[in-house]
């Protein structure tokens, strides 16, 4: 690799430390994970080939660039630190943060920030865009409050759409990767769903806080991440309720829309009022990335009963003034 290319990279790394350690983690969970051949999207096979000309995607080379990687914070020790890299992970490296055509970018933002953001994108604070405000905010404050929150700044930097809404996706923090490259997608009947489609075909989102955090289910990653080794994910997204189809729940549905089925006919199950049905991936922006960590379940120190203690060293006595007593009725 050039040195132009490492200095890009060391100042793409520096500008954004908590985005890096996003998209490493991503893409490290979708790469080791046992679903890796269909979720692992997009994948570097410019830098990967598929080995022996097959079409096979090269999960061993990947797996060993990724082990060479150090921490985000190593990364920012200067170009040295990246001289003693191999070059695959180099290039690996390259592949994920400087893409031109997908460079994602984020970083880490204050509970506050993120508040007053999302009041301003649905009309709730001055020079904020349209929207119905139809959402709540979480007190966050709970057992089900955020580690860290990473805003995404391509989205967030885009003007509000003219009528929307605030709206939380669940996943699995394994889809992490894809999504972030290309944006959440209806997986409705295909073998990617996992949650099914009980009110149709689309992309499920919640404005509920709590309803959406339902579907976060947590996954060993990264285990160099500043942010945690089994982490959870909830998706902050605004849904452009005028550029597609959006099912929305309630009584005679507060969007205008009425719940359809995959083939196209009205449902027979209704949508709950907090739910979100969007059709077109082009009419939900990510906004925010919460992380939860899942603190390891360290063992608890063991309490002594001293009446257990007690019981067993009289036990013990009693056993040794029998043996004792034995050995003398056995003498000649």
């Amino acid at each position: 690799m050039s040195a132009n290319s490492v200095q890009e990279l060391l100042a793409e790394i520096k500008a954004h430390p908590d985005g890096t350690d996003l998209l490493l983690t991503a893409f490290y969970t979708a790469a080791h994970h046992y679903r890796r051949s269909t979720i692992c999207t997009p994948f570097p096979t410019e830098v990967f080939p598929p080995p022996n000309g097959t079409a096979d995607k090269d999960f061993p080379a990947l797996h060993r660039a990724l082990d060479a990687l150090p921490p985000v914070h190593s990364l920012l020790g200067g170009e040295d630190v990246f001289s003693c890299l191999p070059p695959s992970a180099l290039a690996l490296l390259k592949w994920l943060l400087l893409n031109p055509a997908r460079r994602r970018r984020f970083s880490l933002t204050p509970l506050g920030d993120m508040v007053r953001q999302l009041r301003q994108r649905c009309g709730g604070g001055s020079g904020g865009g349209g929207g119905d405000g139809a959402w709540q905010l979480p007190a966050l404050d709970g057992h089900n409050s955020p580690a860290c929150i990473l805003r995404a700044l391509d989205g967030s930097a885009q003007a509000p759409f003219a009528r929307s809404c605030i709206a939380y996706h669940g996943t699995h923090l394994e889809n992490l990767h894809s999504i972030i490259h290309t944006g959440l997608q209806s997986m409705s009947g295909t073998r990617l769903q996992r949650t099914g489609a009980n009110y149709g075909a689309g992309i499920y989102l919640s404005t509920n806080y709590d309803t959406a955090f339902s579907f976060c289910q947590p996954c060993a990653s990264w285990p160099r991440s500043r942010f945690g080794t089994k982490l959870r994910a909830l998706l902050v997204c605004e849904v452009d309720l005028d550029k597609s189809t959006t099912e929305r729940g309630g009584t005679g549905g507060s969007a205008g829309f009425a719940p359809a089925s995959s083939s196209g006919a009205v449902s027979a199950a209704p949508l709950p009022d907090t739910y979100l049905v969007v059709q077109r991936a082009d009419a939900v922006r990510l906004l925010y990335v919460l992380l939860y960590c899942d603190a390891s379940r360290t063992a608890r120190p063991a309490r002594v009963h001293w009446c257990t203690v007690m019981v067993v060293l009289y036990a013990a006595f009693l056993l040794g003034k029998a043996l004792l007593a034995a050995l003398k009725q056995h003498r000649y």
